[in-house]
């Protein structure tokens, strides 16, 4: 019989004191600077003591008979992290309630009311009520039931029950199927993993799940226990699993991610393991990291968290590697295909052995060990895991001179194209690439602290190679131009040289392109080579920054830029090297509007060099594309209107808008101006599921409603709270406006509702028809109560910049900010009191970083002329920066209604 206790709410909040009294004891240590695997154990142990207690109290409550038979019908055991003594302050508690097949009800009462304990003293349980059979069975068929009960542990109850788990478990879960437990424990590691793989290198790294994060210490746990038995790094070490230096370096790693999710929990107050930018600069500010000219005390900070993590991901994986049994099926394929190379070599179906009479002769010397790379790379495998360990441990102190042959060697391996990014990745975890391209050593878990990138520049170039070797079967345009490149050993080095200049002061781009010639010189290349890989580095950012920021249709700007390339070679590996180089900064980072951006330009300046292009000079594009567009009119209406007014109307468009808008969207522009008139004001919203935003496209001839409109447009965008991700300005010669804004709506998740996209609908014609005022908007939107949003994280330079050159029509201004609500009303409200009109916009968000360009004329359409003036426009512009950065930014927080650009 269960009786509830009579003053429950005092035993409660005692308990919940004793919870917190093991937490704040974990502070104390924590602040007198206690290793973290020492408090991870006080913790555990605290919790051990709480449990074992509790369930004293638990069963007290029943009957004396059953509280006698209770901890004889069943066992508390702990498993997976509480088991294994890993416990931060916060995190879950991992229980398994083990229960005799022959239990009385009454253990089940046991149960719920101890499970009821625990969720009222405020620990978060994670837990399951089976028997040892159902464990077995379970085990058997679930990597993730499985894996925990590795670490099982007896807590309380019945000891000879418990003994049986562990037996059975072993004999019918790991030692049975040895290789089928393995790849259970592998799956179990890759949940959580996206589609893109393992998140290796992230700059806000989770400190359990990411590559290098504890989870590899679990996993070589898991396997290390299937193996040989034992689970801890020592004992794994004393069975030749692990090398001396390994097991050095796991234990720091262990120590390090330890004491640093410790950190995480007690300043949360909760199970947080997201090491996120804010975290980051609080702990390097905290742990005293002094920065340097170089880099910030928290780029140092995360730079020794990387080291930590690299050298756990790759012990992991060769670990892994090693220990991983191989089937009978894949032990025959290598009988059956496998074939001798080079004399020394046996090439498998996956990989490349060498036997062990051989093996100090391929690790010799560098060229002896780049052969043997050279080898895996023709025939599309990688080097055994006992040869990388091999070559790994034999590697010369310092870097020796390049002989002829060990270049010839090496450039090979960079003229193969699928197999080359697994062989890179293989060289960069040995450390052989460090020998060959000594500059590769400052690089490796060199951190960008901003939010434009995914990744560290190490990960970042070694996915910049595999993003371009990719391209081979690419059937667009960017693979063919790839497969144009006659010398592609050149192509790649560029690629995993492009960031070669990131951590030592100055212009990356400038500093790669002489570190480029340096590396040239090393590897023998002929001169033109050597001339050909300092130009792709150079200019390995500008090809993006016109297509993305400036207008691609005029022709100066694609003169000037052809003439610096020179070559159409050239053109078409610094092409290709710009798409690697976006796609590799993260996923979602290509989309089909830089795409077709970029591939517009490189057109544009194919023609330039070379009198041709994929697809066709700019007057057959645009003739062609009005052609698509009337034929497209024609098929929905007969009726529609003659080919001479869609002409007359195309005609009136700029050469921007024809060459880079698709022609359906054109034609239902067309269909909603021959509709529209010159009255009213269109608002066509859509959203687009693969990049989760909408579009608001405005279109108008009112020539009432043009003066300021699209400032007044941001102002609606700002005011109704969405983030703007890029805007898009149209004006036709016959004064019509079309103008479009793609943007996030912060209020909701996926696609927002009709009633709001008609409210921002609305709001657009109110405001552009003159009903209502932006600044009246602003006061009706506010919101108070919201949360502030978050303070920028990157520090880049607020500035303005003029360009007069570019354009003969138009002058450019370039605005370089940190983006924050209301910023893009700002600068567009700030350019219509001076009296100019914004002809084209470029509007660029990385995150918080913004990179704005306005093209603007006087209101008269000319080019703004004279030092005064552009001046003027240029003060004006940085003052009104300045002043929202200042303080005018408050304006538009969230207790004041703004909470978009």
């Amino acid at each position: 019989m269960f009786e509830p206790l009579k003053d429950l709410k005092v035993v409660i909040a005692a308990r919940k004191a004793r919870i917190a009294a093991i937490r704040e004891k974990a502070k104390t240590l924590n602040d007198n600077g206690v290793p973290g695997i020492q408090i991870a154990s006080v913790i555990s142990d605290g919790f051990d003591e709480f449990l074992c207690t509790l369930a004293d109290e638990t069963s007290a409550q029943f009957s004396k008979e059953c509280c006698e038979k209770i901890p004889e019908q069943g066992a508390i055991v702990a498993i997976g992290g509480t088991g294994r003594g890993e416990m931060a302050p916060y995190s879950d508690v991992d229980l398994l309630f083990l229960s005799d097949r022959s239990a009385t009800p009454e253990f089940s009462e046991f149960v719920q009311a101890f499970v009821q304990n625990c969720w009222d003293s405020k620990i978060q349980l994670g837990h399951a009520t089976r028997d040892v059979a159902t464990c077995v069975t379970l085990a058997r068929q679930d990597p993730q039931i499985a894996t925990p009960l590795v670490e099982a542990r007896l807590l309380w109850g019945s000891e000879s029950l418990y003994n049986r788990l562990i037996a059975q478990f072993k004999q019918r879960v790991l030692f049975s199927r040895r290789r089928k437990f393995i790849e259970d424990c592998l799956e179990a590691r890759e949940v959580g993993w996206s589609e893109y793989g393992p998140p290796a290198q992230e700059l806000e790294p989770d400190i359990k799940s990411s590559s290098g994060g504890l989870r590899d210490l679990h996993l070589i746990r898991w396997i290390g226990y299937a193996r040989y038995g034992v689970k801890d790094i020592d004992s794994l070490r004393l069975k030749d699993a692990l090398t001396k230096e390994d097991a050095r370096k796991l234990k720091l790693a262990w120590e390090f991610l330890t004491k640093l999710r410790i950190d995480l929990h007690l300043s949360s107050r909760g199970a947080h393991d997201r090491l996120t930018k804010d975290e980051q600069l609080r702990i390097a500010r905290d742990r005293g990291f002094p920065g340097n000219e170089r880099q910030r005390p928290v780029e140092e900070f995360m730079q020794e968290y990387f080291h930590h993590s690299s050298e756990l991901a790759n012990i992991t994986r060769r670990f892994v590697a090693m220990e991983r049994p191989r089937s009978i099926a894949e032990r025959t394929r290598d009988v059956v295909v496998g074939h001798r190379a080079e004399g020394m070599f046996y090439v498998g179906t996956d990989r490349i052995e060498v036997a062990d009479r051989y093996l100090k002769r391929v690790c010799k010397n560098v060229e002896s060990m780049l052969k043997l790379y050279r080898a895996a790379a023709l025939y599309g495998v990688l080097p055994s895991p006992k040869v990388a360990e091999a070559i790994k441990r034999n590697l010369p102190e310092t870097p020796p001179e390049i002989s002829a042959n060990a270049s010839k060697a090496f450039l090979e391996i960079f003229r193969c194209t699928s197999a080359l990014g697994p062989i890179l990745r293989s060289m960069f975890e040995t450390r052989l690439l460090d020998l060959v391209i000594p500059q590769t050593t400052h690089i490796r878990n060199l951190l960008q602290f901003n939010q434009y990138h995914h990744f560290t520049v190490d990960e970042h170039t070694l996915r910049s190679v595999e993003a371009v070797t990719s391209f081979e079967n690419d059937e667009g345009p960017v693979g063919a131009a790839y497969h144009e490149i006659r010398h592609k050993e050149v192509l790649h080095l560029a690629v995993f040289l492009h960031d070669i200049g990131k951590g030592m002061g100055g212009d990356h781009s400038e500093i790669g392109a002489e570190i480029a010639v340096e590396v040239g010189h090393r590897l023998l290349l002929p001169k033109h080579q050597i001339e050909q890989i300092q130009l792709l580095v150079k200019l390995h950012l500008e090809m993006a920054d016109i297509a993305f920021r400036r207008d691609i249709t005029d022709l100066d700007q694609v003169v000037s830029f052809a003439q610096k390339i020179g070559s159409p070679d050239v053109l078409r590996m610094l092409y290709v090297l710009t798409v690697a180089d976006v796609t590799a900064v993260g996923p979602g980072t290509w989309t089909n509007w830089k795409a077709n951006l970029l591939t517009e330009f490189f057109d544009r300046c194919l023609v330039k060099l070379s009198g041709k292009r994929y697809g066709f000079h700019e007057q057959q594009r645009i003739q062609e594309t009005k052609q698509s567009v009337a034929e497209i009119l024609e098929k929905r209406d007969e009726d529609f209107c003659s080919i001479n007014w869609i002409s007359r109307q195309l005609t009136g468009f700029s050469a921007y808008y024809l060459t880079c808008t698709p022609p359906k969207q054109i034609a239902d522009d067309l269909e909603v101006i021959q509709r529209l008139g010159k009255e009213n004001v269109e608002v066509i919203a859509s959203w687009n599921s693969e990049i989760s935003s909408m579009e608001y496209r405005v279109i108008t001839g009112n020539p009432n409603y043009q003066s300021g409109c699209f400032h007044k447009m941001t102002g609606v965008m700002t005011a109704k709270r969405l983030s703007i991700l890029s805007a898009d300005i149209n004006t036709t010669a016959d004064g019509f406006v079309i103008d479009s804004f793609r943007v996030v709506d912060p209020d909701y998740t996926g696609e927002p509702p009709l009633s709001r996209i008609q409210d921002v609908a609305n709001t657009l014609r109110s405001v552009l028809s003159g009903d209502i005022s932006v600044e009246q908007l602003f006061v009706k939107n506010s919101r108070f109560g919201a949360a502030a949003p978050e303070a920028p994280i990157s520090e880049l330079p607020q500035r303005v910049q003029i360009d007069n050159d570019s354009s003969d029509t138009r002058t450019i201004f370039d605005v370089f900010a940190t983006d924050r609500p209301g910023l893009l009303y700002t600068l567009t409200k700030a350019l219509h009191d001076l009296n100019v009109s914004i002809d084209m916009a470029k509007i660029s968000t990385h995150f918080d970083q913004v990179i704005d360009v306005f093209y603007v004329q006087e209101l008269d359409g000319t080019r703004v002329r004279g030092g005064e003036r552009l001046e003027q426009i240029r003060l004006g512009l940085q003052e009104a920066l300045d002043d929202f950065d200042k303080g005018g930014h408050r304006r538009f927080t969230p207790s004041s209604g703004f909470a978009s650009r």
